[in-house]
């Protein structure tokens, strides 16, 4: 009777060891990163940002970053686990991005996540001539507007 319940001791073992090994041998995905930096820029000016994710099991990540205005996707990495790295990007464009990021530790990704930046318009208008003649010139207005008689 010992060598029955002994027997089917080791048996139950051995029927969950494999159980036990999957259990075991999960690995957890990184966390989703934090996105840091500024929430509007110049347009054609790098502006940096910082990502920061950590990993549950301690193994390194690397960070998808999709920058929201249809330039390929950036990976930075791998890094370790709970360190936080940089990148800067340049929007052409003015307008409304999301940046988008998400971690990998090569077995299991991240969900994402986001910031929503703006990029204002330029202000060409510092740039044109006409501005210049007025910046060298203050008195240039009242002399044209006497001139055209207004």
């Amino acid at each position: 009777m010992k060598n029955m319940k002994i027997t089917t001791i080791i048996f139950c073992i051995l029927l969950m060891s494999p159980i036990l090994a999957i259990t075991a041998a999960a690995n957890q995905p990184p966390s989703a990163p934090d996105i840091e930096g500024p929430a509007s820029g110049k347009v054609r000016t790098h502006i940096t940002y910082g990502f920061c994710s950590t990993d549950p099991d301690g193994d390194n990540i690397t960070i998808s970053i999709n920058w929201g205005d249809g330039t390929a996707d950036e990976y930075v990495g791998p890094f370790g686990s709970g360190l936080c790295i940089t990148a800067s990007h340049i929007w052409l464009k003015k307008g409304t991005y999301t940046i988008r990021a998400k971690a990998s530790d090569g077995q299991a990704e991240s969900n994402w996540s986001s910031l929503e930046i703006t990029m204002p318009r330029s202000k060409f208008i510092q740039n044109t001539p006409v501005f210049r003649l007025f910046v060298h010139f203050p008195n240039a207005f009242l002399i044209i507007r006497q001139l055209l008689g207004l």
